[in-house]
């Protein structure tokens, strides 16, 4: 619930606020950039065990307040089809313990990317990668399989991330060696002086 002054909310009308207005208060009426939100969210649950966790006890308490929500309705809501809504309350009517909901373990880590995923990573390509905590100039497959691991725990080898480039519709840079270069033209230099300063003895 937000409280907006009346002195702020002079002569500007509430639509243009986004916010609709009741009695006097003004509540959000939508969110500015829902898709991208939703995206970031979806891929957040995909990524972490304990957000799924609380995702779905989030999904059952609203079927326990909400005599009308349908394993349907809730799940259009949360982004899940209602058999997989089923599948939490029947491990909670048969276990009669939230534990249940828990997702099993498997050994490993993941070793493929969700879509919510590429299309987050399709975002975070178009940054620097400094602004995502990798120290280098340009985007690779080996700093982009860092950036992977360090955000999703998901370990794809440096080839699997160039290949990745294209498939997200990007051309892979390849960064210059200056210093290499800067190296290789000072031995070039120093022979250059080196035959010189012979010839002059000689």
């Amino acid at each position: 619930m937000y409280f907006i002054p009346r002195s702020f909310c002079k002569g500007i009308s509430p639509s243009r606020l986004s916010y609709k207005r009741v009695g006097l208060f003004f509540y959000p009426k939508q969110l500015v950039n829902k898709e991208g939100l939703k995206v970031k969210i979806q891929s957040y649950f995909e990524g972490n065990e304990e957000a799924k966790f609380i995702h779905r006890l989030h999904g059952i308490l609203l079927f326990a307040e909400k005599e009308d929500e349908s394993c349907d309705s809730i799940g259009a809501l949360f982004g899940n089809s209602a058999r997989t809504i089923s599948n939490w309350i029947k491990r909670i009517n048969e276990s009669g313990d939230i534990e249940s909901l828990r997702g099993k373990k498997q050994p490993g880590r993941p070793s493929r990317l969700s879509e919510s995923q590429k299309q987050e990573l399709k975002q975070v390509i178009q940054d620097a990668p400094e602004k995502h905590g990798i120290t280098i100039n340009v985007w690779d497959g080996k700093s982009l399989s860092a950036y992977i691991e360090k955000r999703y725990c998901i370990v794809l080898k440096t080839r699997t991330c160039q290949r990745l480039f294209h498939q997200l519709g990007f051309k892979l840079k390849r960064a210059r060696p200056v210093v290499a270069r800067a190296d290789e033209t000072k031995k070039v230099e120093s022979k250059k002086t080196s035959r010189e300063n012979s010839k002059r003895r000689l």
